[in-house]
């Protein structure tokens, strides 16, 4: 494999590159994503940690992936034949202090990275005194997810401690795969999205647009999250997706809502540890009354949920025909509430104790993207973050679909209501 022969893109590469090329030129940082790694215990060295980043890079080829616009405009892969001294020549930062970590992230996230001519990523050590602590990395979405960070992470620590990887498999088998023995899946998926937009409520958008930015701090220790949920047969994120449903029914008192779940789309052993962006949203149509015990919604938003994810691999320019086609309707179908569950497994260590529940609003600043969107971290504590940028609603109703979820978590996995 030479660095200047191009493979075709995944469904998944080409779906960020489709939300890429939407992008105004001042709002292309959004494509960012940005971790922060604590470092092992030890006594490492700057060089230890910079050979065990290359060593990442050599492992997993999205990271040292470039992209070319065929004249069709579809992007293809261009993976560089690069040495890791070459790939840390270009993506090595430098260092900075811990104590500047916050400050270093916020201004580091908001530069670009073009995905067509530099590789995707860029990292910095951030120092205690002249003692490595923590690594910031920031990398364009077309070469990882929140998932695929995880596993750069675990790479990261197990050759920095000493134990050497192969190279993985990465997004060029994957896309050899969808374009042939995969491409059913893909036809499955589309029929899915055609039969969801066409059955979705349409409405008018009223009322002025007040960009909204909230954090909801449920209070509730992930530890206690996974027991209460041994009585429930059904998944942690199936259970938060239904008090959503439960807080947008009642901001809004509409009984049928249209959601788009993300769907990570590493639900088998081949594609479980690919770091790449996998990430896809999958439409779901919910019409539940809501009058009906929330306990008694869970098995049926779960199972409608599971139907959904099972079509989240499909091809952004058919998603996006289909919700042309829609959008022409007088009125126009619901665009959506968006929800990225992003969950530490049970076993994931924790020391917090339960605390009462607690709102912030913030202004979130970003312009693109869903217009109604939870982003749920559950790492030692259950937290949600919405951005809202959608007419019709402000901070009363952000508020309302907050409390009203955080009186479903009360009643299944404990805590506090407000």
């Amino acid at each position: 494999m030479s660095g200047d022969e191009t493979y075709p893109a995944t469904v998944g590469q080409l779906s960020v590159w489709r939300d890429i090329e939407r992008f105004p030129p001042d709002r292309l940082w959004e494509a960012n994503l940005s971790f922060v790694w604590d470092l092992p215990e030890g006594d490492w060295t700057q060089e230890q940690v910079w050979a065990a980043l290359g060593a990442v890079a050599m492992r997993h080829a999205s990271m040292r992936t470039t992209y070319v616009v065929d004249p069709e405009g579809f992007p293809r892969q261009r993976i560089a034949a690069h040495t890791a001294e070459e790939v840390l020549a270009q993506v090595r930062q430098g260092t900075a202090d811990v104590a500047e970590r916050e400050e270093k992230d916020a201004a580091e996230i908001r530069r670009a990275i073009d995905a067509l001519c530099e590789l995707p990523w860029r990292a910095w050590i951030l120092l205690e005194g002249d003692a490595p602590r923590q690594v910031l990395v920031v990398v364009n979405h077309m070469a990882a997810d929140g998932v695929a960070s995880v596993v750069l992470r675990e790479d990261f620590e197990t050759i920095l401690g000493g134990t050497d990887l192969p190279p993985a498999p990465g997004p060029l088998e994957l896309a050899l795969n969808q374009t042939g023995e995969g491409s059913g899946r893909l036809r499955n998926a589309e029929r899915y999205w055609r039969r969801t937009l066409a059955a979705a409520p349409r409405r008018h958008e009223t009322g002025e647009l007040d960009p909204v930015g909230a954090v909801l701090q449920t209070g509730i220790p992930m530890p206690q999250a996974h027991e209460a949920m041994a009585k429930f047969e059904v998944t942690l994120a199936s259970l938060i997706l239904a008090a959503y449903y439960r807080g947008i029914q009642a901001a809004t008192g509409e009984q049928e809502v249209l959601l788009f779940p993300m769907s990570a789309n590493r639900f088998d052993e081949q594609h479980a540890r690919v770091v790449t962006s996998l990430n896809q949203w999958a439409p779901l149509l919910l019409d539940l009354d809501a009058a009906e015990p929330f306990t008694e919604i869970l098995p049926k938003v779960h199972w409608k949920a599971f139907n959904a994810l099972k079509n989240g691999v499909c091809s952004p320019d058919a998603i996006w025909q289909i919700r042309d086609e829609h959008a022409k309707l007088d009125p126009p179908a619901d665009r959506g509430f968006y929800y990225n569950p992003m969950l530490a497994p049970p076993g994931f260590p924790s020391d917090d104790q339960l605390v009462a529940p607690k709102i912030d609003f913030f202004d979130h600043g970003r312009t693109t993207g869903p217009g109604f969107y939870l982003i749920v971290r559950g790492l030692t504590s259950l937290n949600l973050m919405f951005r809202v940028n959608r007419s019709g609603f402000d901070r009363d109703s952000v508020n309302t679909v907050m409390t009203t979820m955080q009186d479903c978590f009360a009643q299944t996995l404990g805590g506090d209501r407000f």
